[in-house]
C-alpha cells in the first residue's frame, strides 16, 4: 500500500518515535486505538496536524500546541512566561529559557514590561529595573546546553488588574522577534520543563510555590524540626527509595552528607525518576519538602524537578494525581537544594514523591530528603499504598503544662531582667531575641542548640547597633522577600536582615500608618493572601490591621478584634497577643495575656480564619491557656505567673505554624519581688513550658 506523505515523512517518524518513548506517562491508553490513528496519518499529507488530533483523541489531554512542540525547532531560544499561581492581588510567575538552537548559550539576559503588575520578590536570576524589568544569569545558570532550559521566578502584585503575561525579549529570544509566552491555565501544574508531558489538571495549592535552587554553600534552608522522613540520607540501604523507571543504587561515590546517596542511571525518558516514600499524608495539611540533587560527573547543568504523586483515582482522563512542588537547575559540580511546599488534597491517598529530570537520559544523585508538617499517625517505611490518616492533636481544655527552671537569666553587668522573648528554631539552632532592663529597656540576642546550654550562651546587647533597641520583638522569615523581619514597638516598626544569627538589622521603619496612641506588643502572621497585624493598648481591647502579601510590611488603619472591660477595664484582655496556625488543621490559635486575679496568665481562642470569629478555648482564671493553676514545677516553683512569651514554632516563616502535638512555650516568669518596688526592676527570667499529653 502506497502512502503520500511528501516532505512530512521524516518529521512524522521522529515525532512518532518521540511519542512512543513518552507513552508510559499516559494513563490507561487504548493502544489499539492509538496504533489505528497512527496508521491513518499515512493517508494525509499534513501528518503533523493529524498527529495532534490523534493525541487529543487517544490521550484526552494533550492539545495541538503541546503535541506539535516536538515537531519543530526555533532559530532562537524559546523564552516563555508562565503564571504559576495567583490570588486576589498577587501572583507567582516563571520565565523559562529553553535552548532550541544548535549551539550552547553562554550567558543570557531578558527583559519584559507590565501595564499594572509589579514585582516584589525574585529568585534564581540577577534582576534590575522597576518596569521594564531585566534579568541576567547568575554564576551557575548562565550556560544552557542545546535542548536544555533554565528557569527563574518572581512574585508580584496585580495592582487592581489581572495577572499579565507579557512578551519576553532578549538576544537569546531573537531580539525584536521573541517567542511569546503561552498563557498557562490556572489548572495547569507546571511548565518549568516544556518537553515534559502535562500531568495535572488542578491547581496544586492556593499557596505560592517558590522553587528553590540554592547551592550547597547556602545557609538559606534548615530541615524542619518535625522532619519525619525515614532514611532520607540513604544510610539504611535503599529503604523508601525507588524509581518510576531506570535503575536506582546506593552510591558512596558522591554524597552530600553521611556515607551515601541515591543514584539513578539507565533512564530512557524524562518521566523516569527516583521516588521517595514518606507514608500517608493528611488531607488539607501543607508540607515543607526538600532534598539535595547533583548531576553525574561531566553532565551539563539541567533542570530537575520534584513532583508529588497521589494514588491513581477512577478518572482516566485527567492527571490530577500529580502536583509540581519545586524546580532547580542542577549541576555536576555542587549539590543544590530542591525545595518547595505541598498540600495534600484529593480523593485518593498519597503515594510518593518523584525526583525527575527534563533530560531523558542523564544520571543524577539525590540525598538528605526531608519533609516537615503534620505527622502521619504511623509513618510507613515499607508501603506506598497506606491510606491511614495521620494523627491530629486537637487542643482541648483543660490544658496542663510542666515548666523547666529558669533557662535564660540576667548575667551581664547591671541587667535586672530578661523578658518578652521571640524564639525561632532555624538551622538546628534556637535564636532568641528579647528585652532586657538595666537603666532602661533595651534588646538582646542569644543562640544555642540545646535548652540546657541557653544560659551559657553569650547574651549580646543590641544597644548601639543600627536597629537600636527593639523592645518586645517578634522575629520570622518572610519568604516572598527572602528576608528576616523583626517587629518591635514604641511605635510599631519593622527591621530586616539576611542573617538571623547576626544582630545587624536595618534601621527601623514605620509599620502602621494611623497607629493609635499607646500601642504595643505588635504581632504579624500571614496566610496565603494577606498579612495580619495584631496589637494591644492596655485598654481591654485587641486590635488588628490587615494588608495583602504583596503590600507587606505596609499596614494602614485598624479594627477591633475583641474587647473585655471587666474588672478595672483592662485586666481581662491586657497585652502580648500571639496568633499561630496549627499544623494539620484548618485552625488558628489566639493567645492574649491577662491578670484577672493577680498573677499574669494567658487566655486563648481558636478560629478557622484570621478574620475570626474567635471561639473560646481556655480563657478563664480557673481554666487558663497557661497560668499558675495549670502548670507543674518538677524542679520547684520559681515563677509567679506566666507572662509575655512565644510558642516554639514548627516552622520559621510568616505562617507561624506550631505543632499541637508538641507544644512548647518560652515565657517570662516573675522570679521574685522588685528590689525597689518598681515594675521595671522585677527580676523576670525565661523558662519553658511543655504541654502534657
Amino acid at each position: 500500500m502506497n502512502h503520500t506523505v511528501g516532505q512530512t515523512q521524516p518529521i512524522f517518524f521522529v515525532s512518532a518515535l518521540n511519542l512512543f518513548s513518552e507513552l508510559p506517562r499516559f494513563k490507561k491508553i487504548n493502544m489499539n486505538h492509538f496504533i489505528t490513528e497512527i496508521i491513518k496519518m499515512f493517508n494525509y499529507k499534513n501528518s503533523p496536524n493529524i498527529l495532534a488530533q490523534v493525541l487529543k483523541r487517544t490521550c484526552g489531554l494533550v492539545g495541538a500546541g503541546a503535541a506539535l512542540a516536538v515537531l519543530s525547532h526555533s532559530a532562537f531560544a524559546a523564552c516563555t512566561y508562565s503564571i504559576d499561581n495567583e490570588w486576589s492581588d498577587g501572583f507567582v510567575a516563571t520565565i523559562t529559557i529553553k535552548n532550541d538552537t544548535a549551539a550552547p548559550i553562554n550567558g543570557w539576559n531578558v527583559n519584559w514590561q507590565y501595564s499594572t503588575n509589579r514585582i516584589n520578590g525574585t529568585w534564581n536570576a540577577n534582576f534590575s529595573g522597576s518596569n521594564p524589568y531585566a534579568a541576567t544569569n547568575i554564576s551557575w545558570n548562565g550556560n544552557i546546553a542545546v535542548g536544555q532550559s533554565v528557569s527563574f521566578g518572581f512574585q508580584g502584585t496585580k495592582n487592581g488588574g489581572a495577572a499579565e503575561r507579557p512578551t519576553v525579549n532578549g538576544a537569546a529570544c531573537g531580539g525584536t522577534s521573541p517567542v511569546s509566552s503561552a498563557p498557562r491555565s490556572s489548572a495547569a501544574p507546571s511548565s518549568v520543563a516544556p518537553s515534559s508531558v502535562p500531568r495535572s489538571s488542578v491547581a496544586p495549592s492556593s499557596q505560592p510555590v517558590i522553587a528553590s535552587s540554592r547551592s550547597s554553600s547556602s545557609a538559606g534552608y534548615t530541615v524542619p524540626a518535625n522532619n519525619f522522613a525515614q532514611n532520607g540520607g540513604v544510610e539504611n540501604a535503599l529503604t523508601n527509595w525507588s524509581t518510576t523507571a531506570g535503575t536506582v543504587a546506593r552510591s558512596t561515590v558522591d554524597k552530600r552528607s553521611g556515607s551515601a546517596s541515591a543514584l539513578i542511571t539507565g533512564r530512557t525518558g524524562s518521566w523516569n525518576g527516583l521516588t521517595f516514600n514518606v507514608g500517608s499524608l493528611v488531607n488539607g495539611s501543607q508540607y515543607d519538602v526538600a532534598l539535595w540533587v547533583k548531576l553525574a560527573p561531566g553532565t551539563p547543568d539541567s533542570v530537575v524537578q520534584l513532583t508529588a504523586k497521589r494514588q491513581e483515582d477512577a478518572d482516566t482522563s485527567t492527571y490530577n494525581e500529580y502536583t509540581h512542588v519545586a524546580t532547580v537547575t542542577a549541576s555536576s559540580t555542587e549539590w543544590r537544594l530542591l525545595q518547595g511546599y505541598y498540600t495534600q488534597s484529593g480523593s485518593t491517598a498519597f503515594q510518593h514523591f518523584i525526583i525527575e529530570a527534563t533530560d531523558a537520559t542523564m544520571s543524577y544523585y539525590a540525598d538528605d530528603f526531608s519533609i516537615g508538617g503534620q505527622r502521619p499517625a504511623a509513618s510507613s517505611s515499607s508501603s506506598s499504598s497506606s491510606s491511614a490518616p495521620s494523627q491530629t492533636c486537637e487542643l482541648k481544655a483543660p490544658l496542663q503544662w510542666t515548666s523547666t527552671g529558669p533557662l535564660i537569666s540576667p548575667k551581664n553587668s547591671n541587667w535586672k531582667s530578661i523578658k518578652d522573648p521571640s524564639v525561632v528554631k532555624y538551622n538546628g539552632t534556637y535564636h532568641v531575641y528579647a528585652t532586657y532592663y538595666d537603666t532602661s529597656y533595651k534588646s538582646m540576642y542569644t543562640s544555642f542548640t540545646d535548652w540546657n546550654n541557653a544560659q551559657a550562651a553569650p547574651h549580646i546587647s543590641m544597644n548601639g547597633t543600627t536597629v537600636g533597641n527593639s523592645v518586645a520583638p517578634q522575629v520570622f522569615f518572610f519568604r516572598p522577600h527572602n528576608k528576616w523581619y523583626l517587629i518591635t514597638q514604641w511605635g510599631g516598626a519593622y527591621s530586616t536582615t539576611d542573617d538571623i544569627s547576626r544582630p545587624n538589622w536595618s534601621a527601623k521603619k514605620k509599620l502602621l500608618q494611623g497607629e493609635p496612641a499607646n500601642s504595643l506588643d505588635f504581632w504579624v502572621i500571614c496566610n496565603a493572601t494577606h498579612c495580619y497585624l495584631y496589637f494591644s493598648r492596655d485598654d481591654g481591647v485587641l486590635y488588628m490591621s490587615k494588608t495583602t502579601i504583596g503590600n507587606f510590611p505596609n499596614f494602614s488603619g485598624y479594627s477591633i478584634v475583641m474587647e473585655d472591660h471587666r474588672g478595672n477595664g483592662n485586666q481581662y484582655l491586657f497585652e502580648a497577643p500571639n496568633v499561630y496556625k496549627l499544623d494539620g488543621q484548618n485552625k488558628y490559635l489566639l493567645m492574649v495575656e491577662a491578670w484577672p486575679s493577680g498573677p499574669r496568665m494567658f487566655r486563648s481562642w481558636t478560629s478557622t480564619s484570621l478574620d475570626g470569629p474567635w471561639t473560646a478555648l481556655a480563657d478563664t482564671d480557673a481554666n487558663p491557656f497557661a497560668g499558675n493553676r495549670n502548670v507543674e514545677w518538677p524542679t520547684g516553683k520559681w515563677a509567679n505567673g506566666i507572662s509575655h512569651g512565644e510558642l516554639v514554632r514548627s516552622g520559621y516563616d510568616e505562617r507561624l505554624t506550631v505543632d499541637p502535638c508538641n507544644l512548647e512555650f518560652l515565657y517570662q516568669g516573675e522570679a521574685g519581688p522588685s528590689p525597689d518596688g518598681q515594675y521595671n526592676t522585677i527580676p523576670y527570667k525565661l523558662g519553658l513550658l511543655r504541654l502534657k499529653k
